[in-house]
């Protein structure tokens, strides 16, 4: 159990780097992913898994 958490912890400033990164960033790349047209129902379908 240990040994996972020392491999885990230099990882993690690069984890939140990259979370800011990718936030940071989101106005520019979202319409490309999702066109610029996003609504509210796009949203719930990305939140909520249909089984």
């Amino acid at each position: 159990m240990r040994a996972a958490g020392r491999g885990l912890r230099p990882v993690l400033p690069w984890l939140a780097l990259a979370a800011g990164l990718i936030l940071a960033t989101l106005p520019a790349w979202r319409p490309l992913v999702f066109g610029t047209a996003l609504t509210v129902e796009d949203l719930l379908t990305l939140r909520c898994l249909t089984r």
